[in-house]
Order: C-alpha cells, then structure tokens, then sequence
C-alpha cells in the first residue's frame, strides 16, 4: 500500500512537473528536473533500479518541453567536436564565451554543444544551459 501511494505521488509530481514546464523557459527548465526526479521514483518504487533509470530519463524528457523533438532529433545526427569544460553543468549553467555554440536549423532560439559524452541545449541569448537529455549517440 505504502509503495501504491508513494508511486501516485510521484506520478502527480511528474505532471505537474510537465504542466509547469510548459509556461516558460525557466520553469521548462525545473519541469524538466522534476520530471526527472518523479519519473525515477516511479519507476524506482515499481521496477526497482533499471526503472529509476528509465523512469527518470523519461520523465526529464516529458518535463523539460523547452527544446522540441525536431532540434533534439537535429542535434542527435549532427554531433559536433566536444569540448572541455571543467566543472560541473547542469540547468541554468551559462556557457563561457569561448565555447562555440552550434545553431539548430529551424530553431533560432537554440543552440547546442557536446562535452563530456552529452549533448547540451542553450539558450542563444543569454548563453544559458536549457536541457540536456543525457548521452546521445550519433545515427548512421
């Protein structure tokens, strides 16, 4: 019963988490975050450890609606030369000047970079990180 009720709320969380994400870019951005922390605890409370995984791959992705299929599908068969920044990135990681960023084609408003095995969407104007759906591999 406890495991039954715990997944519930994590569920709602993760809509309401999408729900958020759809208002702006700043909130897009913590849709994404906690859609990904509910869609692990979901599927970690139901599934065990692969579920947490799949679960919370999934939920940042339901979450964080800011970057379209079409840009994420653009940038998965354009990989560019990665870089090396030092430190940790994560959501709202505004990216040094001296890192190029590649544009999107049909999407002005993003561009992206790859470091460290990930791709990361940023937000053109103000050099900010806006998502990253984790490691994303080339298709042939």
């Amino acid at each position: 019963m406890k495991t039954l009720l715990l997944a519930s709320v994590a569920i709602l969380t993760l809509g309401i988490g999408s729900a958020v994400a759809q208002s702006n870019d700043t909130k897009a951005a913590v849709g994404g975050t906690a859609g990904g922390v509910s869609g692990a605890i979901a599927g970690g409370l139901i599934f065990g450890p692969i579920g947490a995984i799949i679960g919370g791959f999934t939920g940042a992705v339901i979450g964080a609606s800011v970057v379209s299929d079409a840009s994420i599908e653009y940038v998965r068969t354009h990989p560019t030369e990665p870089v090396v920044i030092d430190g940790n990135i994560d959501v709202g990681y505004v990216v040094p000047d001296d890192v190029e960023l590649y544009m999107i084609e049909g999407d002005p408003d993003h561009g992206y970079f790859y470091t460290n095995d990930r791709v990361w969407f940023v937000k053109v104007s103000d050099r900010t990180v806006v998502y990253s759906p984790g490691i994303v591999v080339a298709g042939n």
